[in-house]
C-alpha cells in the first residue's frame, strides 16, 4: 500500500508532467484554447483533482507500482499526443472525395428532426421522468442503444453543420438550444460537457479566434462550473459539506478502478476487451438479441462489480486498467502508441480545416480532441466510424450542388519554402 503523502507527491508530478506538455503545445499552437483543453478538463477533476480529495479522506489502497504505473502512464499519454502532433507534417493531406459547402442548414435541420423523432418514443415511454432525465439515462442501458445513441450522434451533426452556415446568430443559437435540450433529456452530463467542449473548439479551429491564458481559465473556470450544476442537478449529494465531498470524490474511480486491476492480478485478456470493444459495441442489441452485456471492458465490471452490472445502475469505468487487463505491464506502449497516433492524425486534420474549412474535417478535430461525438460509455475508439462520419459529410454536401471540389496536392516550387496550402480544383459536380 502507498502512503497518503507518497500518492500526492505522485499526482503532482503526473499533473505538473502534463501541464508542462500542455503549456508547450498551447505556445506552439498560439492559443492556450487547444485540442488538449477537453482532455485536460475532463482528466484534470477526474484523474488528479478528485483522487486526490479522495485519498485525502479515505487513504489510498493501491499498491505503490499500481499507483505509479497509472500516474505514470497519464503523464505519458499527454506527452506522446503533443509528440504525435509536433511529428506531423504542414503539408496537405488530400482526400479522394469531391465535396462542397452546400446543404449545411438542411442538413442541420434534418439531422435535428430526425433526432428528436428517433428519441421521441422514448420520452413518451418515460414521460413521467421528463423533468428528472437521469432517471430516463438509467432505464434505458440496455435495450434502448440505438435510439439513443443515434439521436446523441445527430444532435451533435446537427450543431456541428449550423455553425458552418451563414445563418444568423439567433437561427444558429436556436438550433444549438434545441439540440442541447435534447441531449439535456438524454440524461447524461457528459452529453452537455461535450456541446461545450465542441463550440469551444469551433471557436478557435473554426472561427480562426485565439485564447489567450487568461481567457482560456475563465472559459474552463465557466465549464467547470456548469459541471458542478449539472452534478448537483442529476446527484443526491448530501446535506452536509463532508457528504458533498464525498459523493463527488466517488467519481475519481477512473484511477482506482485500473489501479484496482493492476493489483488484482487478473489473467492477462491479451487484447479481447479491445477487440470487442471496437466490434460488439457496434452491434445493434436489435439485431444481436443475445448480445452480452459484459463484453469489452464491462468484462471488467462484471469481475469487480457484478451487482451494479446485474442492475443495470450504472458499473463504473476502469480507466488504463482496461489497456493492463489486456495487455499488462505493455499496456503503457499500447497508451503511448494510440496518443501518438491521435495526435498526429490531429495535426493532420487541424491543417486540413485550415485548408477546406469545411465540417467534415471540424467533426474529426473534435474527435480526435477527445470529444465523445460516439456516446457508448467508453467503449473502443470508433476511428473508422469517425472517418466514415467525414465521407458522409463530404458526399452530403454535395447533393444537387453546382459545384463541387476536388483536392489536389500543391506542385512544390524550387526553394526553400513551398507553400503550405495548395488550391482547390474546381470541377462540375457530375
Amino acid at each position: 500500500m502507498i502512503s497518503t503523502e507518497l500518492a500526492t507527491t505522485v499526482i503532482i508530478c503526473s499533473f505538473l508532467v502534463s501541464l508542462g506538455a500542455y503549456v508547450w503545445f498551447s505556445k506552439r499552437e498560439g492559443t492556450y484554447l487547444n485540442l488538449l483543453v477537453p482532455s485536460l478538463v475532463v482528466s484534470g477533476p477526474a484523474c488528479y483533482a478528485l483522487p486526490w480529495i479522495y485519498a485525502q479522506l479515505f487513504g489510498v489502497e493501491a499498491s505503490r507500482y499500481a499507483f505509479v504505473y497509472v500516474y505514470v502512464t497519464l503523464a505519458a499519454e499527454t506527452i506522446a499526443f503533443v509528440f504525435g502532433y509536433a511529428l506531423a507534417k504542414e503539408r496537405i493531406v488530400c482526400l479522394p472525395f469531391r465535396f462542397a459547402y452546400r446543404n449545411f442548414t438542411r442538413s442541420s435541420l434534418t439531422c435535428l428532426g430526425i433526432g428528436l423523432l428517433i428519441y421521441v418514443p422514448i420520452l413518451l415511454e418515460f414521460r413521467e421522468y421528463l423533468l428528472d432525465p437521469r432517471q430516463i439515462y438509467a432505464q434505458t442501458r440496455t435495450g434502448y442503444g440505438t435510439q439513443f445513441y443515434i439521436s446523441s450522434i445527430l444532435a451533435y451533426l446537427a450543431v456541428i453543420l449550423i455553425l458552418f452556415t451563414k445563418r444568423s446568430w439567433m437561427t444558429k443559437a436556436a438550433v444549438i438550444t434545441v439540440a442541447t435540450g435534447l441531449l439535456l433529456l438524454h440524461g447524461s452530463k457528459g452529453h452537455v460537457l461535450n456541446v461545450i467542449l465542441l463550440l469551444a473548439l469551433f471557436y478557435v479551429y473554426g472561427a480562426g479566434k485565439r485564447a489567450g491564458f487568461f481567457r482560456t481559465v475563465i472559459a474552463c473556470s465557466a465549464i467547470g462550473l456548469l459541471v458542478l450544476l449539472l452534478f448537483a442537478g442529476t446527484m443526491t449529494l448530501g446535506d452536509s459539506s463532508q457528504e458533498i465531498i464525498e459523493s463527488i470524490s466517488q467519481y475519481s474511480d477512473y484511477t482506482r478502478n485500473a489501479m484496482l486491476v493492476i493489483d488484482s492480478h487478473m489473467p492477462l485478456q491479451y487484447g479481447r476487451l479491445t477487440m470487442e470493444a471496437n466490434t460488439l459495441a457496434l452491434v445493434p442489441r436489435v439485431l444481436m438479441p443475445n448480445k452480452p452485456k459484459n463484453f469489452g471492458s464491462m468484462r471488467l465490471d462484471d469481475e469487480f462489480y457484478p451487482d451494479e452490472l446485474d442492475a443495470d445502475a450504472g458499473a463504473p469505468a476502469f480507466g488504463v486498467g482496461v489497456q493492463y487487463a489486456d495487455f499488462g505491464d505493455f499496456a503503457i506502449l499500447y497508451v503511448i502508441f494510440f496518443s501518438v497516433l491521435r495526435g498526429w492524425l490531429g495535426r493532420i486534420f487541424v491543417n486540413r480545416l485550415n485548408f477546406t474549412h469545411h465540417p467534415a474535417d471540424f467533426f474529426m478535430v473534435v474527435f480526435l480532441a477527445d470529444v465523445s461525438l460516439f456516446p457508448v460509455g467508453g467503449l473502443g475508439w470508433f476511428l473508422p466510424g469517425a472517418f466514415l462520419m467525414v465521407i458522409i459529410l463530404r458526399f452530403t454536401s454535395a447533393i444537387s450542388g453546382k459545384t463541387t471540389y476536388r483536392e489536389r496536392r500543391p506542385a512544390l516550387p524550387a526553394g526553400p519554402d513551398p507553400p503550405v496550402f495548395g488550391p482547390l480544383n474546381q470541377s462540375p459536380n457530375v
